[in-house]
């Protein structure tokens, strides 16, 4: 799964993961930049090209909506 990803994906991805178990519910874009040390325009293009290779969904218009698939 993640051996075509770049490494700030791979990154997002984890960090989308282990912040979604830590808390119960997704992050924020903010949090997850924070996490990753990325600004958010990075981290939603990023999260985009996830989506779009089906690693992640989200719900558009909701905040805090991307899962891992």
């Amino acid at each position: 799964m993640t051996a075509y990803l770049t490494e700030s994906q791979r990154r997002i991805a984890r960090a989308l993961r282990e912040l979604t178990d830590d808390v119960g519910y997704p992050p924020s874009i903010r949090e997850l930049a924070d996490a990753v040390a990325l600004s958010t325009s990075t981290v939603a293009y990023h999260l985009q090209a996830l989506e779009h290779r089906g690693i992640v969904t989200h719900a558009p218009h909701r905040s805090r909506s991307y899962q891992m698939r």
